[in-house]
């Protein structure tokens, strides 16, 4: 599976997908491109991303959210290249038995794909300036 796309993130995708008889939660996590960035406007992020470790790292996210947690279901999509205001950037979403393992596992993913995951994005201002935006890499033990 790929999690990383170049393509707009269909949150129906996920919401249509088969639930397991088990699960009695379901949690999503979306981020989506908000209008400013350091208090200045933008009309977009760019996205760039190391893609092959990208994919690799967020493999073993996920395996690592599998084993801590009963996840029945485990959905990262995460947009690359150039992603408007109000657009979807990433999905996170799981399904388990009880919504405390769901919560817990898709604050995890978000956190740990955002601290470790070989993402970097620039803020495209309404003027059409490209800004590096500071990114919260560092722990790359996943």
């Amino acid at each position: 599976m790929r999690y990383l796309t170049t393509d707009p993130i269909h949150i129906d995708e996920w919401h249509a997908a088969v639930v397991d008889e088990r699960d009695g939660a379901s949690v999503e996590f979306l981020g989506i491109v908000r209008g400013e960035e350091d208090g200045r406007p933008i009309s977009a992020l760019d996205y760039e991303a190391y893609e092959p470790m990208a994919e690799r790292v967020i493999e073993r996210l996920v395996k690592q959210a599998r084993a801590q947690w009963p996840l029945h279901a485990v959905c990262v999509r995460h947009r690359v290249g150039r992603v408007a205001v109000g657009e979807v950037a990433v999905l996170i979403g799981v399904r388990a038995p009880h919504r405390d393992e769901a919560f817990e596992a898709c604050r995890f993913l978000i956190d740990a794909v955002k601290q470790n995951v070989p993402i970097w994005k620039s803020a495209v201002g309404v003027d059409g300036t490209v800004t590096e935006v500071a990114c919260a890499h560092g722990n790359t033990a996943y």
